[in-house]
Order: C-alpha cells, then structure tokens, then sequence
C-alpha cells in the first residue's frame, strides 16, 4: 500500500471520528435538562424515575432557561410573588395549550436548602403538593412531556440553595376539526286547521288524521229531513 494511500485513509478516519464524537456530544446536549451539572443530574433522576408516569418526558431548553432565572430570583429573594408559575414560563416564552389558566401553578415544583440532586429529589417526592407533578400521576400531569430544571447555588448568607422544577404540556395545533351541521327547521303546527300534515310532530299527525276521519265519517252518516217548513239535523 502506497503512502499516498495511506494517508488518504487516515483523513478518513479522521473525519468518521470527529464526525461521531459530534454527534455524541449533540445527543447528550439534547439530554440535559438543565443549565449545570446539578440540575442536569436532577433532570436525569426525575426521567429515570422507576415510578415516573409519563410515557415521554423531553428536556426543553426553553424551560431549563427559565427554571435557571427562576431558581436565582427565588435564592435571593427576588422573585415578585404576585406572579405566578404559569404566568412566569408564558412570559419566558413556553407556550402552554388553551386550557391551562394564565394565573396560578400546574407547571413548578421547588426545593431549597438541599445541595444534592438526590436529597431535592426526595423532598419533592414526600411532599403532597409536588409527587403526582414531578411523577406525572393523573390524566392531567401524564400529558406534561418537557422538562427544564434550575438550581442555584448560595454564594452570600443571604441567599439559599434552590432548586426548581417545570414540567408542563406544549401547546400543539388541534388534531380533530369539528364540523358544526344543522338540522332542517323543525316544523310545528299549532293545530289541525294548517300544515299539520308536515309537521315533525308524529303524535299531532297520528291526532289530526283520526280527527279527520272522524268528521269524514260523520258526515257520511248525517242525513237531511226537510219538508216545505223546517230542516234538521237529525
């Protein structure tokens, strides 16, 4: 084999390399669910979860964005309480389905005071409030497929660790268009004297032909006696 073709083989191996060491490094990137190591590591332990629910559950760089800014305000005591965690991710740029209302809380769970993943975890896990969330327990959190994850560290004594959570359903365009008909106008007869034989109304019909031949009949049987003076019905 000439040195020629060697090298060439060598480029190409250099390329198929660097090519896959690429790609690996994007899919662990698409992977992380948050900002830093810690609130990646707890992302990973809410997907990997033996208990988690949900079928899917994605990381959302969007909402690790905001649950980063979220966990900072929080740490220094900055957050507005006033705004709630549906309004904060709507505003961040999530958009979430029609249904859910702007103002109150189906998408935040929080942790502080805790520097491990794991011991955030299990407080989330034992409280009642943030279980069937961060599990996706129930119709309504089984469908919340992205997640992003915040923590910040306390670097002056006025500040906490902190940690947050967004799990929330994206917004998807309907799948079923709803086609409104209309039925033909339905028709009501006030009596027998008009248009009753049109009518939608089976039991006015079936009352009106027997009042029908009711008459037909007695008119048949009604004779007349008349003489020069009088005329009865008799």
């Amino acid at each position: 084999m000439s040195q020629q073709t060697k090298l060439f083989f060598l480029l190409i191996l250099i390329s198929v390399s660097t090519l896959l060491a690429a790609a690996q490094t994007q899919s662990e990137f698409d992977q992380i669910c948050g900002n830093n190591s810690h609130a990646a590591e707890l992302g990973q332990l809410i997907k990997g979860h033996p208990s988690q629910q949900r079928q899917s559950l994605q990381c959302n760089a969007i909402l690790a964005e905001i649950a980063q800014q979220r966990a900072e305000q929080l740490a220094n005591n900055s957050a507005d309480p006033e705004i709630t965690p549906n309004q904060v991710i709507i505003k961040g740029g999530f958009r979430v389905p029609n249904y859910y209302p702007v103002i109150g809380n189906q998408v935040e769970a929080v942790a502080k005071n805790f520097d491990q993943a794991q011991h955030a975890l299990s407080y989330l896990l034992e409280s009642g409030k943030h279980h069937d969330h961060i599990m996706g327990k129930g119709d309504f959190f089984a469908l919340q497929s992205q997640l992003g994850v915040g923590f910040f560290k306390a670097q002056e004594d006025t500040q906490h660790d902190q940690w947050v959570v967004l799990i929330a359903q994206p917004w998807q365009s309907p799948k079923i268009v709803y086609q409104q008909q209309f039925n033909m106008p339905f028709k009501i007869a006030k009596g027998c004297e008009k248009d009753w034989q049109n009518s939608n109304d089976e039991f006015l019909k079936r009352k009106c032909s027997s009042m029908g031949r009711t008459k037909r009949n007695s008119n048949k049987e009604t004779q007349l006696d008349c003489d020069e003076k009088t005329c009865e019905i008799q």
